[in-house]
């Protein structure tokens, strides 16, 4: 039987992370979640007092970076180098730092056989930035979701809200957007859309309608 891979990209505050968890749950599949992965470097740099500038030190952490994504019901955890550091890593000051990080051209590449080693038996649904455009280029099923910086912002506030973190709207706004900037404006690996990405806009959608219309172009 034939692998089954499917990439689900796009930039902050889509709901890539809620449709790959569906997606891996209603296929049985493993979960790939590369947003995580530099979320994590970012974590253990902070932690280790290493500038996100330090490319040497940043690879360092790499080599010897053992990190997996068990699925909870619906949800997940990000173990890494055997210590759960789900809590640890869900924060704007996590995600900005990652997002200089991942900007790094050497990270990245370093970072690609890593992400490929998770596509295994009995497939595996990944989502980030360039699953689909790098990383997993070869796959035939590529979502790409996209939805206004509004919308973006609002939702991640309500996210955050939720786990009792306050930051205001304004802030998240202009954090987003510094964010995308970054991701398509990078040199390796930037944020596209893939020629034959089926794309989304979330704006008016709920995650279930999403989900309803993946699956319809999944099984098309």
């Amino acid at each position: 039987m034939k692998l089954q891979l499917i990439t689900i990209d796009g930039p902050s505050g889509v709901g890539k992370g809620t449709l790959a968890l569906l997606l891996a749950n209603y296929f049985k599949l493993n979960y790939l979640n590369s947003g995580s992965i530099y979320r994590a470097i970012a974590y253990l740099s902070e932690i280790n007092n290493i500038e996100v500038s330090d490319t040497e030190d940043i690879i360092s952490l790499i080599t010897t970076l053992q990190i997996q994504f068990p699925i909870e019901k619906n949800n997940y955890r990000i173990i890494c180098n055997k210590k759960d550091i789900t809590n640890d890593i869900n924060n704007e000051n996590c995600a900005t730092r990652a997002s200089i990080i991942s900007s790094n051209t050497y990270v990245r590449k370093s970072l690609v056989s890593l992400q490929r080693s998770f596509f295994q038996e009995p497939g595996l649904v990944a989502e980030g930035r360039d699953m689909g455009s790098v990383i997993f280029k070869a796959s035939k099923i590529k979502i790409f979701l996209t939805a206004s910086n509004i919308i973006k912002a609002q939702r991640r506030h309500k996210q955050l809200k939720q786990k009792g973190i306050n930051v205001s709207l304004p802030h998240l706004i202009e954090e987003l957007d510094s964010r995308d900037r970054r991701d398509v404006s990078r040199k390796i690996s930037p944020l596209v859309i893939p020629n034959d990405a089926y794309v989304i806009d979330t704006d008016k959608l709920t995650i279930n309608e999403v989900f309803d219309k993946t699956l319809k172009y999944i099984n098309k």
